[in-house]
């Protein structure tokens, strides 16, 4: 349920600069503008930079490149904090030059592709992905028209933005094109390469993270080593280009793994990342944070929970860097600390992580926060926007308090995270859980207490009388007034809104969804299953949709039964014994169960005898096989009242609802023998309700004294 987040990734891409002018109408004078504004970019001087644009957009007032040139400019020199500022100048240049910045076209001009690309890529760090999509197709159908630098930075942020729409097929599908369009040809691994690259990585972070710097820089470099006769030119040329070709090879390794993990495609993605760590301690690299986290997030996945957290806590010993792309450090390890000691079974450890996880990220949101009152997109620099995480550390929460036996704390958490992703079924049944949970917990005590039935007594000594409870608990609730359905849409931990849910759940999961596993030569060849996307969690297996499918349809049927809709509670039952052929025993079990209770309050005795045979209890198997879901928690829940925890139980509460069907038939000898099994297998441990029911049957046998020996023994001497 709660996932694991694979944070200190690379960092990515945030805003391209055109290459510098140079036009058949360019003067000498201008060109030197130009390269002296490209070269005090390239070393971090802004305002010198900035001073030469001018000059420069005093003589070429409106030209689009030295407009889009200055925008970024001063974008940098604001460090990346003027984020509404700079989106306005991207329009302001795009009327200027005739076109609309959310329309691409395909024979956009390259000038016009840089400036639609880091429209692109502030729309990613906004999580805006499908915005982002939506304009990034357009330029990925065109992009052998495009610059070359320009054609990686459409290809490296359409990946990320599947990856973020949580699509991981389709970030693998832009990967593989990727290669196949940049990388033609696998790139020698010398020892000359070790120190341009290693030059790239020790840049400062702004730099580094230019998609149009690296694009004007690869530009200018492609037209010196064709102009130059050097051959000591053309050899550093080539050593720079395929340096830059390994970064870019490298990066989209990550993203393949990162896409793999999320498929749980374990298999190849444990193929992929010993690839990467291998060329990595190859070349005398040390691992990054990036690594680190992939490494433990497939430990995690492959259920070696305490590996995993050996494996997270070698990132203690790298420093953290002097600014932070995407979530902190500190968020990063705690919140994957925390969804192992779920794994693990430890929710209390896995709460404290997760709180200061949370902390974390509140002390980051202080540190940065904005000067100017509602300008939300100033308080902090662009590659540090898309690192709000509080949706997915809410949703792990929110989860960990259910386990908990916290309902009512994780229904909050849960309800803040459903604001973002409104489309998630896994989300909608945690919170019709736990409503159902803060409904079980409102009963109190009564499901097995035998003071429940003792309501009070009149008299004293001989002439004392002791009136019995005419119910044990009120588990049924009849649905209030017409308006009941329009108060279920008021978010409270309620069976109502429960109600409204799980009709939700339902709706959103897939009618079809493909069951079949991969064989392991089909997932090495490439074959990626068919999924569903749940964020913020991973995306959803066929095997995982249908177990949400029937996990949604056995709560649909409690909740129905506890508010006397029968009708409803016997259709979602019958549904859930048909909706797979593997359906796990113990929801068979539930099924048989509630549409026995709902024919029963329908008044169809008979066919509820059909449902409630003993014989029907198989193996109480509570989930499918560990490969097919990926890790479960293995929960201690103590076995209170009648908790389905065993075969033998499932049996006694399946012979008492059979014993209630023949009593209400009538059938009191049949009843009574039933009974008097349940009672044998308790060992004295009777729940009240089968004493309820015991005292009623012998008082219709007429045995009276049969059922003050039994009052005497299970009520007054207890």
């Amino acid at each position: 349920m709660a996932e694991s987040k694979s944070s200190g990734e690379d960092p990515q891409e945030t805003t391209a600069a055109t290459e510098a002018t140079n036009t058949p109408d360019t003067t000498d004078t201008e060109r030197e503008w130009a390269q002296a504004a490209q070269s005090e970019f390239t070393k971090g001087n802004y305002a010198t930079a900035l001073t030469h644009l001018n000059q420069l957009q005093g003589s070429r007032p409106k030209d689009a490149k030295v407009l889009m040139n200055k925008a970024v400019i001063e974008y940098y020199k604001s460090d990346l904090k003027k984020t509404e500022t700079f989106r306005k100048q991207l329009v302001d240049i795009c009327s200027q030059c005739g076109f609309k910045i959310d329309e691409v076209d395909s024979t956009d001009e390259v000038d016009r592709s840089v400036i639609h690309l880091n429209h692109c890529i502030i729309l990613y760090h906004l999580h805006q992905y499908r915005a982002s999509l939506s304009l990034l197709d357009k330029m990925y159908t065109s992009l052998e028209s495009l610059e070359e630098s320009v054609g990686i930075g459409v290809c490296l942020v359409m990946a990320e933005c599947h990856l973020g729409a949580h699509h991981p097929e389709r970030a693998l599908a832009v990967i593989a094109h990727t290669e196949t369009t940049f990388l033609p040809q696998p790139l020698p691994h010398t020892p000359s390469h070790k120190q341009p690259q290693q030059e790239k990585e020790n840049k400062s972070p702004e730099k580094s993270s230019v998609s149009g710097g690296t694009g004007s820089t690869s530009s200018s470099s492609s037209s010196s080593s064709s102009s130059s006769s050097s051959s000591t030119s053309t050899t550093t040329d080539e050593i720079r280009c395929s340096a830059t070709q390994e970064q870019l090879r490298g990066k989209l390794q990550q993203l393949r793994v990162r896409s793999l993990l999320m498929m749980r495609a374990l298999r190849v993605a444990k193929k992929e990342l010993k690839t990467i760590v291998t060329h990595a301690v190859t070349a005398g690299n040390s691992l990054n944070v990036t690594l680190i986290s992939l490494k433990s997030q497939l430990e995690y996945l492959r259920g070696n929970f305490r590996k995993a957290i050996k494996v997270l806590n070698q990132c203690a010993a790298i420093p953290p860097p002097s600014l932070t792309y995407g979530p902190s450090l500190g968020v990063m390890y705690y919140n994957n600390l925390g969804v192992i000691h779920l794994g693990l079974g430890k929710p209390t450890v896995a709460c404290l992580y997760l709180q200061k996880a949370l902390q974390e990220t509140q002390l980051s949101e202080e540190s940065n926060s904005s000067t100017l009152p509602g300008d939300t997109l100033s308080s902090r620099p662009l590659y540090q926007l898309s690192s709000n995480v509080q949706p997915q550390l809410y949703y792990n929460l929110g989860v960990t308090l259910l386990h908990m036996n916290k309902p009512d704390k994780a229904f909050d958490f849960l309800l803040e995270v459903l604001q973002v992703h409104s489309m998630n079924p896994r989300l909608w049944l945690r919170l019709a859980e736990c409503c159902i949970a803060v409904h079980k917990s409102g009963l109190g005590e009564d499901m097995g207490s035998k003071k429940a039935i003792v309501q009070g007594t009149v008299g004293l000594g001989l002439h004392r009388k002791i009136c019995l409870a005419t119910c044990i608990s009120d588990h049924n609730r009849k649905c209030c007034d017409p308006q009941s359905e329009s108060d279920a849409a008021f978010p409270e931990p309620t069976l109502e809104f429960a109600r409204l849910c799980l009709s939700n759940a339902l709706t959103l999961l897939p009618e079809n969804a493909s069951t079949a596993s991969l064989t392991d030569e089909q997932e090495a060849s490439g074959v990626m299953p068919e999924l569903y996307p749940a964020g913020p969690s991973s995306p959803l297996r066929g095997t995982e949709v249908v177990s949400l499918r029937v996990s949604a349809l056995a709560c649909s049927a409690y909740v129905s039964l506890c508010l006397s809709d029968y009708s409803t509670a016997l259709r979602h039952a019958e549904k859930l014994l048909v909706t797979h052929p593997k359906i796990p025993g113990v929801y068979k079990l539930l099924g048989h169960l509630y549409a026995g209770e709902a024919l029963i309050s329908l008044g169809k005795v008979s066919e509820a005898v059909a449902h409630l045979d003993p014989r029907l209890v198989g193996d109480l198997t509570l989930s499918p096989s560990a490969q097919e879901t990926g890790p479960s928690p293995t929960l201690n829940v103590s076995n209170q009242g009648w908790y389905l925890g065993s075969t033998a139980t499932a049996m006694q509460v399946m012979r008492y609802n059979l014993s209630v069907a023949y009593t209400l038939r009538g059938e009191l000898e049949k009843a009574n023998n039933l009974l008097k099994e349940v009672w044998t297998e308790s060992n004295g441990s009777m729940p009240a309700q089968v004493i309820m029911l015991a005292m009623y049957i012998q008082l219709r046998m007429g045995h009276v004294d049969v059922m003050k020996n039994i009052v005497k023994k299970n009520i007054l001497l207890t």
